[in-house]
């Protein structure tokens, strides 16, 4: 028998204190637990909705490349729920006790992999149906720089340093070189610099409604716009909401990106990240 709903509510999120985002906070955690529910009635893994998350999206991807309005809504829904299921494979996992890296990694992926998906389907289906190559180019754009391509070098690039310089035991002494260009107290939200890190701290509250999951709010308002212009209002030609979307975004993410590179290269953010990984507890 499975709990009630105020019960599993209690259950999932007891030890979930920390600061949510916005959406999850307003939509998907009020939908997400309904969801959880049914699922529980089967004998279904936290890591085996990470899976659906990621098939689903690339089907809602797939269905919007063809560029016709129904499909593209269609897709964005399809799209629109792997958001709601991003909750219940987690509160899938902490009900289970399923918690693990692997999720972790899975959960990753699909984010790595949904967002850039969405926005590069969405440019050529708009380019089908109008034939402007311009907004595959842009659709390309917000593909790539939707996501922090400098932190994601970033992050991969201290791994990677870590990996070789545990083999060659020489953690300790890479540990005491970084602390004395980082400090004590190392900042892996802007590094050294004052500017970085209130930039960082600005950029914060703006992602809340840039990035995923509010970018799947914006495309989905916008092609449901776009039908009832196309059904209704005939004041725009079709696409145009869609494209000038895609423009903006595109453009807006190449420079927060160009910004972002110059911020974590001139603050040595690389370093902090690397001292917060390995140096607790080194002297």
């Amino acid at each position: 028998m499975v709990e009630s709903i105020k019960e599993l509510r209690e259950i999932c999120y007891k030890d979930s204190k920390g600061r949510r985002p916005l959406y999850m906070e307003w939509v998907t955690m009020k939908i997400s637990i309904y969801v959880t529910k049914l699922l529980l009635y089967i004998p279904i893994r936290a890591d085996q909705v990470t899976i659906s998350m990621v098939i689903l999206a690339i089907i809602g991807s797939v269905l919007m490349a063809f560029g016709d309005f129904g499909y593209m809504l269609i897709g964005i829904l399809i799209i629109h729920f792997t958001v709601v299921l991003d909750n219940v494979n987690g509160e899938v996992a902490r009900y289970r006790k399923e918690g693990s890296m692997t999720g972790t990694f899975l959960e990753q992926y699909y984010h790595e992999l949904s967002v850039p998906l969405i926005f590069f389907s969405l440019g050529f289906g708009i380019f089908l149906a109008t034939g402007h190559k311009s907004v595959v180019v842009f659709g390309f754009l917000c593909a790539i720089f939707s996501r922090s391509t400098v932190l994601s070098a970033l992050k991969s690039a201290v791994v990677k340093n870590a990996i070789r310089d545990r083999k060659n035991n020489k953690i300790d002494e890479k540990i005491k070189k970084y602390v004395k260009i980082v400090g004590k107290s190392p900042n892996v939200e802007g590094g050294s610099t004052e500017i970085g890190a209130s930039l960082y701290r600005k950029y914060d509250l703006i992602r809340e409604f840039w990035s995923a999951p509010f970018n799947i709010v914006h495309i989905n308002i916008l092609i449901i716009l776009e039908i009832i212009n196309h059904l209704h209002w005939d004041i725009l030609p079709p696409y145009t909401m869609l494209y000038w979307y895609l423009v903006i975004y595109g453009s807006i993410s190449v420079l927060i990106q160009f910004i972002s590179f110059i911020v974590h290269y001139k603050g040595n953010t690389i370093y902090h990240y690397y001292v917060a990984m390995l140096g607790k507890g080194k002297k």
